[in-house]
């Protein structure tokens, strides 16, 4: 017997069963996004002085793993924002960096610490860390502290900014 006439004499439960089950589904189907499409990194906006750098916030140990590796350019005004929960002195290796940074080290809303002018690695495992606990470390490209006149003491603030519309 073919579905056709199977349908025609199934009991009005099943019937119900079934159009219940597809409607369910449906909507649910449509409302999944695809796993490939990865999430955009949260974004902040960090003022020092009258300067505001737009940053993307490394907010995942995966998105610190990664950190600006292989990006061929930063603009003016732009960073990475690397927040950690405990003050410490945590350490970044510039591995497969393509640009040169400047290290901004913030605790307690205050820069700590800076680290000017570091090359791409090069090959030779350039370690970076601040002299001093810190509970976040702002990158941005370098030349970026000596042309704001950033120093030590300068005051921060951090604002989220909202997330970019698909």
């Amino acid at each position: 017997m073919n579905s056709i006439a199977r349908s025609a004499t199934a009991p009005p439960a099943m019937i119900l069963a079934t159009i219940l089950a597809v409607s369910f589904a449906v909507p649910a189907a449509a409302g999944r996004k695809s796993p490939a499409a990865p999430q955009a990194a949260p974004r902040v906006a960090i003022t020092i002085g009258l300067q505001v750098v737009e940053a993307e916030v490394a907010d995942t140990e995966a998105r610190k793993r990664q950190g600006l590796s292989g990006r061929a350019h930063l603009g003016a005004g732009h960073g990475m924002w690397f927040p950690y929960e405990v003050a410490g002195r945590p350490s970044f290796w510039m591995k497969d960096m393509r640009i040169a940074l400047d290290f901004v080290w913030i605790r307690n809303g205050r820069i700590v610490d800076l680290t000017p002018n570091i090359s791409p690695d090069g090959g030779t495992r350039t370690l970076v860390r601040p002299r001093v606990a810190a509970t976040g470390a702002l990158e941005v490209p370098a030349g970026t502290i000596a042309r704001w006149g950033w120093k030590v003491g300068d005051a921060v603030r951090i604002t989220p900014l909202e997330p970019a519309s698909p």
